[in-house]
């Protein structure tokens, strides 16, 4: 049966992007989410298994009847799974169409894969962390912390507490299930690991570093990606390494909302801080996005749920207004769900700021599956707020239209600020993607896709971006830290990682661990680490670390591999 592919967070998976290794991981992200009526006519029920085909790839998922998935639409969890079927055409932009991808299903009964056989498939290597690994010199003793922040997703909560016993966080007071996850996460690495064919061997990070440093400095074309899940600080060392050998910096926020950054380039960000939504608005609207699942405590922090100066009852003084091609979680808390068609949001932002103008007679009956009588009333409402904030999410950036969609609600936002008074904000992911942008911005003059390799800067999103120069095969030699690209980049984009110089720089185990070359564990930013980040919003917020531990962190590796390959270009003069 044909359908269209749409990936997205589900809480399940949030609640295991620190558990990579655990079948609980492979399971969570290997559900296929159909309607029963597809189901019905595919022949299949639930916890039976479909095989589902696009012109990238083929896979097997486990079936979960929902109600809540449009017919003709089958909805995967973000993960290996979605991404081994992704192809890797951004159309320029950077990001692949992650969502509206036509694909074929069918019954099978051929058994499920693990994650891991996922990435031995594309030529990687799977690894385990040895039983009783301990994370030297860790600090002894208990304590609490009050007032610590959450290094998980972009609200950066900073209300945490957390129960400290020789090193191990042992609860988490105020954290999602997404915090908890990461803070009592046991995946930690404490050696450096190198592959030697089909085998892993333990190195000192003295050799691991003089190893990375040589496959950088013989390079051609390096790639350094990720950065959302570090310090600023850290970003800036690697941009200083960037420059030195002409590589190219690219960030997580490429591959999602960099074509919201395409938008606010061409039309501006009316934006605003989260301290004014949840203090003014009365209309809030999500659109593409689903915090429940991705931001579990956006909605009771600042916005939905949250009391304010000027919102003293908190829900009861506000409207909530949700756009999605499936009743999400964050639907089904709405006041109005609007289920648009995928691919439709661009039509959907343009009729209702042709409402908002005074227009209404050009609208036909139907817009992108919405009647025209629900856009009336919602113009309505959004015309008649004193304060409206809209969040959007990646499945505008994501999907067809990509960054015209984001310009399309800037636009219908502009529009309705020459009547009242709206505000537009990006549902950033990562806890430091935003802190991506400010740093690279202020240190070489672009958000992200930042290439060296010129002398100068030189930026063209869909050009010097981390997916397309995989996809071109023209990396040799890439560092990965802060992101799990084994976990979230196209397939024939990780197939290329496991076959050229791949390094991978983080505190826990992932799938880029089994296509790496070299592995190097650092400290963890607010765990024993610390450093700067940026919430959704552009607020800085610093990152306390909870204990101390012999770890080296992210600034402390990369400044010895700046050093040592300084002296590598220095021998060869």
């Amino acid at each position: 049966m044909k359908l269209l592919m749409s990936s997205g967070r589900t809480p399940e998976q949030g609640a295991q992007l620190y558990y990579k290794d655990s079948e609980s991981y492979s399971r969570e992200t290997s559900y296929c989410f159909l309607n029963p009526m597809d189901a019905m006519e595919i022949g299949v029920e639930d916890g039976e298994h479909v095989l589902i085909e696009s012109t990238a790839g083929k896979t097997v998922f486990s079936v979960r009847e929902s109600p809540e998935t449009p017919e003709g639409v089958a909805y995967l969890p973000c993960g290996p799974y979605a991404n081994f079927i992704l192809h890797e055409f951004t159309h320029s932009t950077g990001a692949p169409d992650f969502k509206g991808v036509p694909v074929e299903v069918t019954q099978t009964e051929l058994p499920l894969q693990s994650a891991w056989d996922l990435m031995e498939e594309l030529g990687g290597r799977r690894y385990k962390i040895p039983t009783g690994t301990i994370i030297p010199d860790l600090e002894q003793g208990e304590k609490v912390l009050k007032n610590h922040a959450c290094p998980l997703c972009g609200c950066l909560c900073d209300d945490i507490e957390l129960h400290i016993a020789d090193g191990i966080v042992t609860d988490v007071v105020n954290g999602c299930l997404l915090c908890a996850g990461k803070f009592r996460s046991h995946g930690r690495m404490a050696v450096p690991i190198r592959r030697e064919g089909d085998d892993w061997k333990e190195t000192s990070f003295d050799e691991a570093i003089k190893t990375a440093a040589e496959m950088f400095a013989n390079a051609k074309r390096p790639l350094f990606y990720g950065w959302s899940g570090t310090s600023t600080e850290a970003m800036h060392i690697g941009l200083e390494i960037a420059e030195e050998i002409g590589a190219v910096m690219d960030n997580c926020s490429s591959e999602c909302h960099g074509p919201t950054i395409m938008a606010v380039q061409e039309v501006g960000h009316p934006g605003c801080t989260l301290g004014q939504v949840k203090n003014r608005a009365d209309v809030l609207v999500y659109w593409g996005c689903n915090p429940i699942a991705a931001h579990p405590r956006h909605l009771s922090r600042y916005s939905t749920y949250s009391t304010g100066a000027f919102r003293p009852e908190g829900r009861a003084d506000r409207t909530v207004i949700v756009v999605d091609i499936r009743e999400s979680e964050t639907a089904k808390l709405a006041d109005i769900f609007i289920q648009v068609k995928p691919g439709g949001d661009y039509a959907l932002f343009n009729a209702l700021r042709a409402i908002v103008r005074g227009e209404r007679d050009v609208i036909p009956d139907t817009v992108a599956g919405v009647e025209r009588s629900v856009l009336f009333k919602v113009a309505d409402i959004l015309l008649n707020a004193k304060f409206g904030a809209f969040f959007t999410g990646i499945g505008l950036t994501q999907s067809r239209g990509k960054y015209k969609n984001v310009r399309a609600g800037i636009e219908l936002v502009d529009e309705l600020n020459r009547h009242t008074k709206y505000t537009l904000t990006p549902l950033r992911g990562h806890w430091n993607v935003d802190g991506t942008n400010q740093m690279f911005s202020l240190a070489a003059g672009y958000p992200y896709a930042v290439d060296y390799s010129r002398g100068i800067v030189h930026y063209n999103p869909g050009e010097t971006s981390g997916v397309d120069i995989l996809a071109k095969h023209e990396a040799d030699a890439v560092m990965i830290i802060g992101t799990d690209l084994g976990a979230h980049f196209p397939r024939e984009t990780v197939a290329h990682l496991a076959r050229i110089n791949t390094v991978v720089i983080d505190p826990f185990i992932s799938l880029s661990t089994a296509i790496a070359k070299l592995h190097i564990p650092v400290a963890s930013v607010g765990l024993d680490a610390e450093g700067t980040a940026y919430r959704l919003d552009g607020v800085p917020i610093h990152v306390r670390k909870a204990f101390t531990s012999g770890m080296p962190s992210d600034e402390v590796v990369l400044t010895r591999l700046l050093e040592e390959i300084k002296k590598i270009k220095e021998e060869r003069k």
